[in-house]
């Protein structure tokens, strides 16, 4: 993604999900912002009005506006501040005009929380949780949990992201995805197989000095053995 790019606002949340592009999720975020504050005048919005409106609306404002679009429905769905919260977007450009708040935290239980109520088409109705399933259906190479043969014939909604930091003092050799401080790998699948059977798994893992895709790709096939 570049920034001259255009797109739909469903192709910004594409790719915001498929691959994780930070600046398509800020994108989403700041879409989201202005529905949030402006109701039905986001419909005739203009680029220029939008850049008014964050130079115009007083900082603390804008950042509760934020901080609540995205915490709040999640507590809704009985999803605990200590389970899953954004304190922010994931680029530093909007910070020119909005703070962060309360640090980001992401947990497999919240997680959990949040993709059996997408299942149960209650995060936040049932056309936003399809939308939301829609979105996660993997098209793309299958990676780490994914990758396991067994889930070949299974349909999967996917999504895995890694936080690591090396400490090359210790090892000057400390690598992509193999932190030797921490080396977080996590993986969210709900799995639909032919025969019926459906399960959804989050983990987390800390596997230090390694790339843990193998890891997680071998967990895949013993749980798939107990669960179908």
């Amino acid at each position: 993604v570049r920034a001259e790019d255009e797109f739909t606002l469903f192709e910004w949340a594409d790719h915001m999900v498929s691959v994780s592009n930070n600046g398509a999720a800020s994108v989403v975020y700041r879409e989201a912002l202005l529905m949030a504050a402006l109701g039905e005048d986001y419909l005739t919005l203009t680029p220029e009005e939008s850049e008014r409106f964050f130079k115009e609306t007083p900082r603390d404002s804008l950042t509760n506006l934020s901080h609540a679009i995205v915490n709040d429905p999640l507590r809704e769905m009985g999803i605990t501040e200590d389970e899953w919260r954004l304190g922010g977007f994931f680029t530093n450009g909007p910070d020119r005009y909005v703070s962060r708040k309360g640090g980001s935290i992401g947990t497999p239980v919240g997680l959990m929380k949040f993709m059996v109520k997408m299942e149960q088409g209650e995060a936040i109705d049932a056309p936003s949780s399809l939308e939301m399933k829609r979105l996660m259906y993997l098209t793309d190479r299958r990676i780490r949990y994914a990758h396991s043969p067994r889930l070949n014939d299974a349909a999967v909604y996917f999504k895995s992201g890694s936080f690591y930091k090396c400490d090359r003092q210790k090892n000057p050799d400390c690598g992509d995805y193999a932190g030797n401080v921490f080396n977080y790998m996590n993986s969210v699948i709900l799995v639909e197989h032919p025969d019926g059977t459906r399960y959804i798994v989050c983990l987390m893992t800390n596997v230090l000095n390694k790339n843990s895709a193998g890891e997680h790709m071998y967990l895949a096939t013993a749980i798939d053995r107990i669960l179908h």
